[in-house]
C-alpha cells in the first residue's frame, strides 16, 4: 500500500492551500492579531462542547502550559498511565512536579482503582490518555472520583480527534495536530476548558500580551501561528468525513482481526486503529513482520518503546505482556482501494497459518 494513504491531511490540500495563499496575502502570520487561530479555536470548543480553546505550538506545550495555569510545580505529584507518549512526563517534570506512574489493562487506560493505588496527598492532577482513537475505559468513573476529591483531571487526547465525548469530561483536555494525528500540520496542540481564569492564564503563560493577570508572571512563547491553524481548519470541517470512511474499514478489519486474538472493543472509536491481544509474544511479532513486508502501518510495541513507562527515567506500576500486543493503522480508502487492503490484511494471515 502507498503510504500517502495514511497521510489524512492529504484529503483537504486544495482547501489548505487555498486559505494558506489568503493568508500570505493579508500578511497577517503570527496568532495575535491574526483570523484563522481564533476561528479555529472556535471550532474547536464547539466540537468538543468546552467553553474554551486556545491553540498552541504542541501538544507537549499546551499540557505543560496547562499545568503551571493550575499552579502545579515543585513539591506536586502528578499521576500519568504508565502506557503514552514520553513527552506527558516531559511536561510533567518541566514544572518541577514529580510523576507517579499508574499501572493499565488490556484496555491500554488505567481503571479508578490503579488510578487510586497511587494518589498521595501531594497529589495535583491525574492524567488520562484516549489511546489508538478509543475513548478510555471507565473515564467517566474517574472524573467523577476525581471531581469529588477536589483533584484536576486532564484528558490527553492526541489521539482522540473525532472520538465521542473525548476531552469532556475533565478540568482541561488538549489535543494534538502532530504530523500522525487525524488532523495533521505537522506540529501543534489545542487546550479545552470551562473555566475564564484557569483559561486567562493559560494564555498568559503561552505568551499572549493581550491578557491580563491578578499578578506578574513569566510569559512564555508556545502560541500557535496563523499557517498551522489555516492547515487545521479544512481537516477539522472534513473530520466526520474522515471518521466515517475509516470506521467503514476498520469495522471489516476488526472481524479479520478477530480470528488471531481478541480484538478491543471498537464501537465509539474513530476507527483509526484496531487493536488485537495475539495469544503469544511471538504470533504478534510474526505478524508485524508480515504486515510491515505489505507495507501496512501497525504497532507492535518493543523493548525500549517511548510510550512505554519502562524507557521512561520514572517507572510504576505494571503494565500487560506488551509483547503480545499490536494494532493496525486503519487507511483512508475507497471502492475497490478498500478491498485490496483488506485482501492484503487476509493476506498477512493467510500467511500466518499456512
Amino acid at each position: 500500500m502507498a503510504l500517502d494513504f495514511y497521510q489524512y491531511s492529504r484529503l483537504t490540500a486544495e482547501a489548505q492551500a487555498r486559505l494558506a495563499s489568503e493568508m500570505i496575502a493579508a500578511g497577517r502570520l503570527g496568532s495575535i492579531g491574526g483570523v484563522y487561530v481564533p476561528l479555529l479555536e472556535t471550532a474547536v470548543a464547539m466540537r468538543t462542547g468546552r467553553a474554551h480553546a486556545i491553540a498552541m505550538s504542541s501538544a507537549t506545550a499546551a499540557l505543560e502550559v496547562n499545568l503551571r495555569a493550575l499552579g502545579i510545580g515543585a513539591g506536586s505529584e502528578v499521576v500519568v498511565p504508565a502506557l503514552g507518549w514520553v513527552s506527558v512526563g516531559t511536561a510533567v517534570t518541566a514544572t518541577g512536579a514529580a510523576v507517579r506512574v499508574a499501572s493499565v489493562g488490556e484496555y491500554l487506560t488505567p481503571s479508578w482503582d490503579q488510578v487510586a493505588s497511587v494518589l498521595s496527598p501531594a497529589t495535583a492532577a491525574v492524567i488520562i490518555a484516549h489511546l489508538r482513537g478509543m475513548a478510555a475505559a471507565g473515564i467517566a468513573r474517574i472524573a467523577a472520583e476525581l471531581r469529588e476529591r477536589g483533584i484536576p483531571l486532564i484528558e490527553d487526547c492526541a489521539q482522540a480527534w473525532g472520538v465521542p465525548a473525548a476531552g469532556s469530561h475533565g478540568t482541561a483536555a488538549f489535543f494534538s495536530t502532530q504530523a500522525y494525528k487525524l488532523i495533521a500540520t505537522g506540529e501543534g496542540g489545542i487546550v479545552v476548558c470551562d473555566d475564564p481564569a484557569l483559561t486567562a492564564g493559560i494564555r498568559a503563560l503561552s505568551g499572549d500580551t493581550r491578557v491580563r493577570t491578578p499578578e506578574p508572571v513569566w510569559r512564555g512563547n508556545t502560541r500557535m501561528p496563523e499557517i498551522t491553524a489555516v492547515l487545521a481548519i479544512p481537516q477539522l470541517e472534513r473530520l466526520d468525513t474522515l471518521v466515517e470512511g475509516l470506521r467503514a474499514v476498520q469495522r471489516p478489519a476488526a472481524e479479520l482481526l478477530g480470528k488471531v486474538g481478541a480484538v478491543l472493543p471498537i464501537e465509539g472509536s474513530n476507527g483509526s486503529h484496531v487493536g488485537v491481544w495475539c495469544d503469544t509474544p511471538d504470533a504478534a511479532a510474526a505478524l508485524s513482520a508480515r504486515l510491515d513486508a505489505l507495507g501496512l502501518r501497525n504497532w507492535h510495541p518493543r523493548s525500549g518503546d517511548l510510550h512505554i513507562c519502562d524507557a521512561w527515567p520514572v517507572q510504576g506500576g505494571s503494565s500487560p505482556d506488551w509483547g503480545r500486543y499490536l494494532d493496525i493503522q486503519i487507511p483512508y480508502l475507497e471502492g475497490d482501494d478498500q478491498r485490496a487492503f483488506l485482501d492484503l490484511l487476509r493476506q498477512a494471515l493467510a500467511e500466518g497459518s499456512a
